[in-house]
């Protein structure tokens, strides 16, 4: 699933973490960081303060950071995708919809994701296989991972230009409305 590039259109995030400046500075300020260059608007708070938990039950698309000692009262949210810093897991409610990549990019992304954390598949099936496989370094792995994600938003973001061909046609706005005078 493709939680960056849907998570504030339609359903609140809310990141449980137990160390406010994990939430605030890494998993939050990236994600919104990335939905911001999508154009999208939501409510972005770095940490929830107790008394105000009820926001977390809006209807509005919203991005919180919520410490771990209330991660109780995150669980009855229904519409509320619920990331969690410190057990790496997302929780998906069954009423919010979260849309696969297209399937020629999502079985590359896995095959290169597969490729860099277990090379071993690559000549796994080799009647003849190498005697020696090396797998990276963490941080050379760490590397990978991060260039298997930047061709994926580069081959999800290639069509752009298109978009613009109107505008260069058009430099006037095709849908006006009437102003106050």
């Amino acid at each position: 699933a493709c939680l960056g590039t849907e998570s504030p259109t339609a359903f609140g995030v809310g990141i449980v973490g137990q160390c406010y400046g994990r939430c605030v500075d890494g998993a939050q300020d990236s994600m919104a960081a990335a939905t911001l260059s999508f154009g999208c608007s939501f409510t972005y708070v770095p940490i929830l303060p107790a008394q105000l938990l009820e926001v977390l039950s809006t209807p509005t698309p919203f991005i919180i950071g919520v410490h771990s000692i209330f991660q109780s009262e995150t669980q009855e949210l229904l519409d509320v995708v619920i990331a969690d810093l410190d057990g790496g897991t997302v929780n998906v409610p069954e009423c919010v919809h979260i849309s696969l990549l297209p399937e020629p990019l999502l079985q590359q992304t896995r095959e290169a994701l597969s490729m860099v954390l277990d090379p071993e598949l690559e000549v796994a099936d080799l009647a003849f296989p190498p005697s020696t496989i090396s797998a990276s370094s963490l941080k050379m792995q760490d590397k990978e991972i991060r260039a298997v994600f930047l061709r994926l938003f580069a081959q999800l973001l290639q069509g752009y230009r298109w978009c613009l061909h109107i505008i260069r046609i058009h430099p006037e706005p095709v849908i006006r409305f009437h102003k106050v005078r």
